[in-house]
Formats: structure tokens, sequence, C-alpha cells
């Protein structure tokens, strides 16, 4: 057996796999005209069934999704190829900012340039007039701690570490969120046991319909950590 092969086995029947999945393309300019939460343009609708065709050959035991539209549509494709609905998780929105009715592309820009030029520390208070980064990360966490000891998975601390303790089985359990970019990026940092920034979706920047898998990994007899298996992967 190759080094490869032995590699690969390992990653075989880990207890839980976490697939995040961020939406597809949303359809800002409808949003704008309208004033509304923007759904899917044609061609993220399309984005939405390459992914629904990848996982069809990795069964997800459920799915979860924010309550946005986007990630609603974009679930919806996925879990009607394999027979599964969506379970909404509100803390799961995307970090919430002013609701700019009826304003113009450049002048969404020049809001989000505008909120780029403060300090570093006032990067902490969100964008302004919005949600603050630290409220946004509390109930991103909650929410994905939430959904996570449905199945029984739960952190722990050893020592100066945080462990998971999940029951054994016999096949992994595949988990699939449908989530936004700055969600997916405060899940993988907060499961990866990373420090967060207020500017968590740099860090961890995906394109749209990018799936990321974390799985958790047996690190000793006190526990698993969770492991890296793929970020920001398109079918294209």
């Amino acid at each position: 057996m190759t080094q490869e092969q032995r590699e690969a086995r390992a990653r075989e029947n880990l207890p839980v796999e976490l697939v995040l999945v961020r939406h597809a393309e949303p359809d800002w300019e409808r949003a704008f005209e309208t004033a509304s939460d923007p759904g899917l343009t044609d061609l993220g609708r399309k984005q939405a069934a390459r992914v629904a065709d990848h996982l069809k050959h990795r069964p997800l035991a459920a799915l979860y999704c924010s309550p946005l539209e986007r990630t609603k549509e974009t679930a919806a494709v996925v879990g009607a190829a394999q027979q599964l609905k969506a379970d909404i998780v509100p803390n799961l929105e995307e970090i919430r900012v002013p609701v700019l009715q009826y304003a113009s592309q450049t002048e969404v820009d020049a809001y989000f340039a505008a909120a780029a030029r403060r300090p570093l520390e006032d990067h902490w208070e969100g964008f302004p007039g919005g949600e603050s980064f630290h409220a946004f990360h509390e109930r991103v966490t909650s929410g994905i701690e939430s959904v996570l000891a449905h199945y029984a998975v739960h952190p722990s601390t050893t020592g100066s570490f945080t462990v998971w303790n999940a029951p054994a089985r016999g096949h992994t359990l595949r988990i699939g969120v449908v989530g936004h970019g700055g969600t997916n990026a405060v899940i993988l940092a907060h499961l990866l046991g990373i420090s967060p920034v207020p500017w968590e979706w740099c860090r961890f920047e995906t394109p749209l319909a990018a799936i990321s898998n974390v799985a958790l990994r047996g690190i000793s007899d006190e526990g698993y950590v969770w492991s890296l298996q793929r970020f920001g992967w398109r079918a294209e």
C-alpha cells in the first residue's frame, strides 16, 4: 500500500464530516431595485446544480442553511438531489449591515470602501450602523454548536486544549451547511481553534458556490479535533 493510499484510508470513516457550502450567485441587481432579500441569478441556479450533482456522490445525512433567500435557494437545489429538506438556522445569517434600500451599486461600494479605511480596532464594531463582529461571532458559533449538539458532538476543555467529543460510528456522518462567506469563515476558524479577527471572511475567503470540508480526527483517547480536509473547492 502506498503512502497516498494509507493517508486516504485514514480519512475514511471519520465520525463526522461538516460540508460547508457558500451560497451561489445572488441577484443583487434585482434586490437593489426592489429593496428585497436577493435570491439567485440564472448563473447562481446553475452553480447550485453543480454543487448538488457533486454532493450526490457524498450523501448527506442532514442539511442546514441560513434564513436568507440566497442560501435557502441554494440549499433547496442541493437537498432536492438527495431527498432532503434544509432546516433553517437563524443564527447562521450573514453579518447584519444597514439595509441600503434603493442605494446604487456605486453607493454600496463606497460604503464598504469607507468601512475598510477605518482604524483596525474599529472593525470589531462591524460595519457602520450594523451588527458588531463580537455579536456576529457569538451567534454563528452558537448556531453551529447547536447543530453539532444534535448529533452528540460537543467541545470540552482538556488542560489548555479544546477537544471534541463524539459517539463512535461505523460510517461517516456527513452534515451539509449552506451559508455565507462570513459565516462559513467564522465556523472554520472556530472549529479549527483559531482566534477570531473582525475580517474573518478575508482570512478564509471562498468563491461563490464553493465547498469546504472539515472532519473530526481522533487526536488521542481524550477526544477529537477538527481537520480541514478541503477548502474552497468549486465544481466548474
